[in-house]
């Protein structure tokens, strides 16, 4: 049966078109991928299905659900609608909660709403709803608030919610863009699994061909609010023969290309050149809330006794599960976290023993590109103010020389001399991430410290970034630490990895080799949990 059909689907925000005649269904029972990169329309079908434009927008053609034209709908109907008969995941988990309320409040408030249950009742399916998306409430209470999770888990929040009362309809919009491998094989498995069991119609949006491949059998690809191709996914995405379509798997699956030789661990210890940052025996231990019933005073230790190298020139990839202690570890190299025990050495500086002078010093060479540039930018501020953030760490500069050192960054990173006159909210993803790399450069660092850079981009704004950072460390010797935990992005770009697993590094070695033959059962757990784009597409030809 039929669940949703969409014909010649138009809508425009003031003058602006923004969906031009775009068409395709969802059967019950079906899982449909709609891919394309940022500004395509994605998001914005996501939202017209859920009558949620903004109001300046106009739209004709059709929404059927059920039978029913969405479009004749009044907002009384669509409340009752949604979160009912229709679910949506979005994007973003921490602005699609609320900060004020606790987890299994906006869980049970939409079960309240729609049954009339009362508040027992309610709470008592939310708790089930939120240990089937791996949130069990004798380690996630419900009176957590979303500040004190994960993204990751903060997603699966926002997954309990949407499917809290199994609706006939969910929109997934790039429901695992901030989780781990391993917990985006989870949460895939459960959308599956719901599919299955409710007979429900999956509309999954999502940037990841691989995971679309893996998940959808048919697949509709967007580019500027117009449908460029659709059908089968497999053959879709075998064939590629729109354009476009050939252009996202090419970006799906690029490897920059250096121009210098890469540097390994194993090559800089043979030729006798001594680290940039050497980490020995760290450790940082946090106190166990209060209110725990487990390990009740003990402290927890979320990096454990943990060592590292990093060489001059050298890139090297740091990957493992949310809460194994990767970020733990990057702010505590940064000096934003003080270890409980163990060294780190810049530059042969040693952080624990050196003076507030020989600190200030080191930290104009480490700087940080984080995973949202958006949410680390002042929105007030123009670029020009943002870049020139860390010339703190600089001796006196006059405004000139500071605005000379601005526009030198942005033109290195693919930008122009006049984007400094402009906020944050005028630029896309990509070009604001380009942004956050200018400031990292602001101070001619030596080591860049990469915290999921690229996770939030559609593939080819992606593959652009990468090819950037990968030009800026041929060109400018840098070194980096590359936090992600997309093991096909850290596979392009590192010349060694870590694989990290509860405070300890469990493994380590060349990133090809780490990956292709992992010693560890931990590291072949991540390997076999990765979307792979060939071997998806070959499997789901198997099933046709």
């Amino acid at each position: 049966m039929t669940l949703l059909t969409i014909r010649k689907l138009n809508l425009t925000i003031g003058d602006t078109p923004i969906l031009n005649d775009v068409s395709f269904s969802i059967d019950a029972g079906e899982t449909l991928g709609l891919v394309g990169e940022s500004g395509s329309g994605k998001s914005m079908t996501a939202l017209a299905i859920m009558q949620l434009m903004p109001r300046a927008s106009q739209t004709s053609g059709s929404i059927l659900f059920n039978g029913e034209e969405l479009l004749d709908f009044d907002e009384r109907k669509m409340c009752d609608l949604r979160g009912d008969d229709i679910g949506m995941v979005f994007q973003e988990p921490m602005t699609a909660l609320n900060p004020v309320k606790s987890i299994g409040e906006q869980v049970s408030e939409g079960i309240r709403l729609h049954t009339g249950a009362n508040r027992a009742d309610a709470e008592m399916r939310a708790a089930k709803m939120l240990d089937r998306v791996g949130l069990p409430p004798s380690r996630f209470p419900l009176n957590r608030y979303p500040h004190e999770l994960s993204g990751g888990q903060r997603q699966r929040v926002v997954i309990a919610i949407a499917c809290a009362l199994n609706p006939k309809l969910l929109i997934a919009d790039e429901p695992t863009t901030a989780l781990d491998v391993t917990l985006q094989a989870q949460i895939l498995d459960l959308l599956n699994e719901l599919v299955a069991e409710n007979n429900m119609g999956l509309l999954l949006i999502s940037h990841d061909l691989a995971v679309v491949t893996e998940m959808a059998s048919k697949i509709v690809v967007l580019r500027h609010g117009e449908v460029k191709e659709a059908g089968e996914t497999a053959k879709v995405l075998k064939e590629q023969n729109h354009p476009y379509t050939r252009q996202l798997a090419e970006a799906s699956t690029h490897v920059p290309t250096r121009k210098t030789t890469p540097v390994t661990a194993k090559k800089a210890i043979e030729q006798g050149t001594k680290p940039l940052l050497s980490v020995k025996d760290l450790i940082r231990e946090y106190p166990t809330p209060r209110r725990s019933l487990f390990q009740k005073g003990i402290p927890f230790r979320a990096v454990d006794q943990l060592s590292l190298d990093l060489y001059p020139g050298h890139s090297l990839g740091l990957v493992g599960e949310s809460g194994c202690g990767k970020s733990t570890l990057a702010r505590a190299i940064l000096g934003l976290e003080r270890p409980n025990g163990g060294h780190i050495i810049f530059n042969e500086i040693d952080f624990a023993t050196a003076s507030d002078a020989e600190i200030k010093r080191a930290r104009r060479d480490i700087q940080v590109v984080f995973q949202d540039p958006y949410g680390s930018f002042n929105p007030r501020h123009k670029v020009a103010r943002l870049v020139a953030e860390p010339l703190h760490l600089v001796d006196a500069m006059s405004e000139q020389e500071k605005r000379d050192r601005v526009a030198k960054v942005l033109v290195e990173t693919g930008l122009a001399t006049s984007d400094m006159d402009k906020y944050a909210h005028e630029f896309s993803g990509g070009q604001r991430q380009r942004i956050a790399i200018a400031r990292a450069l602001i101070t001619e660092p030596k080591l860049i410290i990469a915290d999921e850079p690229v996770s939030a981009l559609d593939v080819s704004i992606r593959a652009q970034v990468l090819d950037l950072l990968v030009d800026l460390q041929d060109r400018l010797g840098l070194a980096y630490l590359f936090i992600s935990h997309d093991l096909s992005v850290v596979r392009a770009i590192t010349d060694d990895v870590l694989v990290m697993n509860q405070g300890k590094i469990v493994e380590r070695g060349p990133t090809a080799e780490v990956f292709d033959n992992p010693g560890d059962e931990y590291t072949r757990k991540l390997v076999n949990a990765a979307p792979d784009l060939e071997r998806a597409i070959m499997k789901r030809l198997e099933t046709i």
